[in-house]
């Protein structure tokens, strides 16, 4: 058993692989959730399979609904949806220890405003240099089955991140460090929007060249709004950028690709919703960024086209134009 002790908080698909990675590495790990049934089958019977049926893990790992059982632990992982990672952070944060590295593996945006999950942590914790983003193109259902993954956590600290790397990499599953936590974040979150275009696309048997474009276009948008917002839009040429997009946007296994083709399908926003059953967080950033673009003056017109359809109620009339709108003419911009 190696020293360092791990805690994940999120026990859905995400977490739960994040916390069997560790847990397997050697690493004594706790699993934090809300769900009393699920805890005691993860305790009991080793698996989640609300989530990943067939997923066996490890001994190492403890499954509790308990937040102080966190207490000990020197690596806190937060894998919250982003409409309640807050509150959770906050009802977390009194059984933390000061010393603990902090990493959000939440690709989202907080509602109210343009909030990332660091900024969250940030105001909470205080001291950004115990402060990491995860993200990547990391399907939880494939990592589960041990297929090779590639990710990046992103820390302005060295320290987070060697130590990150050394809890979590391994021959299938590749850590990679950046320092633009805010780009890493950024691209995470945004790409969900485009997958969902990419859905739609593909529920209208759009073809594969449309699909193309939409990824292209979309990482074009991803990065003015990123150069307007003060990160490095190279960091979008990563894995936490166009790494992940091609993957969310490409994925039938996707969520945000999902509720796209129900909704190409013909599927209003709420049948889409139900049929999936689970977080798209996607919808959410969608309009917080669509806020955002005309707050700041950023031509965005894919965003511009899902927030008509999706938030004001446009007909999509089995049209792929009316996703794409009208974009400027420029090919490649930086």
């Amino acid at each position: 058993m190696n020293d360092k002790t791990v805690a994940v908080l999120g026990g859905g698909s995400w977490g739960t692989v994040l916390a069997n990675l560790s847990a397997e590495r050697g690493y004594k790990t706790t699993l934090w959730m809300r769900d009393n049934e699920v805890v005691e089958q993860v305790n009991l019977e080793k698996q989640n399979s609300k989530y990943l049926p067939g997923y066996i893990l490890s001994d190492n790992l403890l499954a509790t609904n308990e937040i102080e059982a966190i207490s000990s632990s020197d690596l806190v992982v937060f894998c919250i949806p982003s409409d309640s990672f807050r509150d959770i952070a906050q009802k977390a944060a009194p059984h933390i220890k000061s010393t603990s590295h902090l990493v959000t593996a939440t690709k989202g945006v907080e509602e109210n405003g343009f909030i990332l999950m660091s900024h969250i942590l940030s105001e909470i914790f205080g001291d950004e240099r115990l402060i990491g983003v995860l993200s990547g193109p990391n399907l939880a259902s494939e990592i589960s089955k041990g297929q090779i993954t590639g990710t990046v956590i992103a820390s302005s600290s060295e320290d987070l991140q060697s130590s990150f790397v050394k809890i979590f990499s391994s021959d299938s599953f590749r850590v990679y460090v950046n320092e633009d936590i805010y780009g890493v974040e950024m691209g995470g979150a945004l790409k969900n929007i485009y997958a969902i275009a990419c859905g739609i696309a593909d529920g209208l048997d759009s073809g594969e060249n449309t699909i193309g474009m939409i990824m292209t276009r979309g990482l074009a948008e991803m990065s003015r709004l990123a150069i307007e917002l003060g990160a490095n839009p190279q960091t979008f040429l990563g894995l936490s950028g166009v790494g992940d997009l091609i993957t969310t946007c490409a994925s039938p296994i996707s969520r945000n690709h999902r509720i796209g083709k129900c909704i190409g399908k013909g599927l209003t926003v709420e049948e889409a919703k139900k049929e999936i059953g689970q977080t798209t967080e996607g919808l959410k950033t969608l309009k917080v960024v669509w806020e955002k673009a005309k707050e700041r003056g950023v031509n965005m017109p894919i965003v511009d086209s899902l927030y008509k359809i999706i938030y004001e109620g446009e007909e999509l009339n089995n049209s792929i134009q009316k996703v794409l709108g009208t974009d400027q003419l420029k090919d490649v911009e930086f």
